[in-house]
This record gives structure tokens, sequence and C-alpha cells, in this order.
């Protein structure tokens, strides 16, 4: 049996227990291979609780804490534990609850942990291309504010593996909808437009700029900039999931983040 195999990220400080997960160390099997972390897409259910299970054991946290994730900008508090998984529709989290693991799913979309280490809150955030034109980050860092008083200079902020720029290609539409979020697109964010009008997008590039702009610093923001699509030992991936064959069959990873106890 392989083993839970976490990443993490520096730029958080103290005061909290946080990974991404990897696809290594779990039950499930075929597409979800192995430590697949949602059941929205088809995976046995009881593969996803007892992956669920080893996560929050390999963390030492007692419960994870999900979103019903639509791709849109709605921050929902976790204050207390829900009945269930799910703490309702959105695709942010925000709490001040010791012990509370918050879980962003993703499988190229941007996963985004924060921590304000002065107000003692924290966030795990959901940013693919659509929460991203909403500016889901600014919205999460102004309910961080609202609830617990945050401050965004004091946040310390990681991203998550995501699908890079080379294997993200998107069409016309898409890029008109960042051009009109954040002007002209310069080549970091965006590769030359193709015959289609589309062109490869850095997501996770734009909410570092959505960090900076919403005030946090930069030296307190860190990126994880392994690609998704092409790691395929390591993450799941949609868009490779679609390329081999069987779309909406595959598994997703999370971003998780709790204050200790």
């Amino acid at each position: 049996m392989s083993a839970l195999q976490f990443l993490f990220a520096d730029s958080l400080g103290e005061g909290i227990v946080h990974a991404f997960t990897t696809r290594t160390g779990g039950v499930s099997e075929g597409p979800y291979a192995s430590l697949n972390l949602s059941w929205s897409r088809g995976d046995n259910k009881d593969h996803v609780t007892e992956n669920r299970a080893r996560v929050a054991r390999g963390l030492g946290v007692s419960r994870l804490v999900f979103a019903n994730q639509v791709h849109g900008d709605t921050v929902l508090r976790a204050d207390t534990l829900p009945e269930g998984w799910s703490v309702g529709e959105g695709d942010a989290l925000i709490s001040a609850t010791p012990g509370i693991a918050l879980c962003t799913q993703v499988a190229d979309c941007v996963p985004v942990l924060l921590h304000d280490p002065s107000g003692h809150a924290i966030a795990a955030i959901h940013s693919g291309w659509r929460s991203t034109v909403a500016n889901i980050t600014a919205r999460t860092l102004e309910a961080m504010t609202d609830a617990y008083g945050t401050k965004p200079a004091d946040v310390r902020a990681a991203i998550g593996p995501a699908i890079s720029k080379e294997n993200y290609r998107v069409g016309p539409e898409v890029l008109e909808a960042f051009e009109a979020q954040f002007g002209a697109l310069d080549s970091q964010m965006a590769g030359p437009r193709d015959a289609g009008g589309g062109a490869g997008l850095d997501v996770a590039e734009a909410v570092h700029r959505q960090l900076v702009a919403s005030g946090v610093q930069p030296g307190h923001i860190s990126r994880i900039r392994a690609c998704t699509f092409a790691d395929e030992d390591r993450f799941f991936s949609s868009r490779r999931a679609a390329r081999d064959g069987h779309p909406g069959q595959f598994g997703g990873q999370c971003g998780i983040i709790a204050l200790k106890r």
C-alpha cells in the first residue's frame, strides 16, 4: 500500500495544520486511483470516506469540512461543524474555530489557502477560471475582514498545484473575460493566440495578482508550481481525463487548512 504524500507551503506560518494532497495513499480504483477525496463524479462513496479518514488521521485533525463547489464567488463560514460533510453551496470556506479542517477540492482548478495569524482565521478557496473572473479571492478576504477583523496585509497565502498555462488552452471568450478583469494579458498570464483565437492561460498567476491587489504582501505568498495535467503520478486532472477518453470520471485532490487546537 502506498503512503500518503502531502505537499506543504512555508508561507502559511505557524499555528495551523495544512496540506495539499496528492493522489497516492488511498483505496479508490480505476480513474479515481487512489486517494480520491471527491464523491461527486462516480467513485465508490465508501472508498472516498476511507480516503478522507486517512487524510484526517495523517494530518491529525478530527474532521474535514467541504463546500458543494459551483464555480461561483460565494464564501461560507464554517465556525461550527456541519451535520454532514458540507457547509453548503459555495467555493470558499472561512473559519476562526480551531480543529475545523477546511477543504477545497480541485482537479486542475487553483486551490488557495489563507491564514491570518493576527486574527487567528483561515480560508480555503476553489478558484477555477469562472471564480477567478468573479474574484473569489477578494470576496474571501472581504468576508474574513467582516467576520474576524482580518487585515489583508497580515495574511499568509499559498497557491497549490493547478494546471499550467502550457496545458490549459482556453477559447477567446474566456480570454475576453480575463481581459475585462486584468486588462491586456501579458505573456506571463497567457500564451500567444492560436488560429482559433484561443491561448494557454495561467489561472494561478491571475490568482496571485488578485491576492496582491487585495492587499496581501507579495512576500507572504507562495506557489507550488506542479502541473496537475502533466504530473499524472501525483495529481488528478479533469483535462487529462477528457484527453484519455473518460471525461467526468476522475478523482480530486484537496487543499486543507485548520487552526491548531
